[in-house]
């Protein structure tokens, strides 16, 4: 054979090569393609499913809310009379119930946003803890890097 017709031959065999390995490359690309998309359908299905089983569990909770309301109510019809005297303990027991909740809710409000703040302090102390950090390990690797500028830098700033 002649350089030529061996040049021509190896041109052909990287051709071939190049061919099979992007035949290749776009077999694996489209497997891992429909395997994402399957994972991604798979995963989607989960979240409906758990969307649907938490709505139902909040439905028959709030069911289950209304029905203790009610036979709350039922109660104190039962309690209580329908006299005008009866009406008026009825209003002031009522009128003392929502007093306490309303109460309680106040705490309540305080109490969170007491919690909200302490977080944030702690969220941002954290923040501060990690930049630091993060600076400290930048500075070590610039060392590394570049150790004979960061010497005279250091000099300088001793200076």
């Amino acid at each position: 054979m002649t350089e030529q017709q061996k040049s021509v031959a190896d041109n052909k065999a990287i051709k071939d090569t190049v061919h099979e390995s992007a035949e290749k490359l776009e077999k694996v690309t489209h497997d891992a393609k429909e395997q994402v998309l399957d994972v991604v359908a798979e995963t989607q299905e989960k979240v409906q499913a758990e969307a649907k089983q938490l709505n139902a569990s909040v439905q028959e909770q709030l069911g289950q809310l209304k029905q203790d309301v009610l036979q709350k109510i039922e109660a104190l019809k039962a309690q209580f009379g329908s006299s005008p005297k009866d009406l008026g303990e009825l209003k002031d027991f009522v009128k003392t119930e929502f007093s306490a909740i309303i109460e309680d809710l106040s705490k309540l409000g305080k109490e969170l946003k007491e919690d909200v703040s302490s977080i944030s302090v702690k969220h941002k102390d954290q923040l501060a803890e990690t930049f630091k950090r993060s600076k400290e390990h930048t500075l070590e690797a610039w060392k590394k890097v570049n150790p004979s500028k960061t010497e005279t830098n250091d000099e300088a700033d001793q200076a």
